[in-house]
C-alpha cells in the first residue's frame, strides 16, 4: 500500500474509533509492528494488509 493510502486508512482509523490494539489482534500481529507500519517504518504481507483496509472498510 502506498505511503498516501495508508496515511488515509490511518485517519480512517482513528475516525471510526479503531485502537491498534482492537487491530492487531484481528490481525493477529503485534501492536507494535502494526504502529510501525502506519508510520511507513516497515512492511507487512499482502495478506495483512487486505484484511488490515478490509477490517477498517468494514468497521
Amino acid at each position: 500500500m502506498n505511503i498516501k493510502l495508508r496515511d488515509e486508512y490511518l485517519l480512517k482509523r482513528r475516525k471510526k474509533g479503531i485502537s491498534q490494539k482492537e487491530l492487531s489482534e484481528y490481525l493477529q500481529c503485534s501492536q507494535s509492528l502494526l504502529s510501525r507500519y502506519e508510520r511507513a517504518e516497515c512492511g507487512m504481507s499482502k495478506e495483512k494488509v487486505e484484511l488490515y483496509r478490509r477490517y477498517i472498510d468494514e468497521k
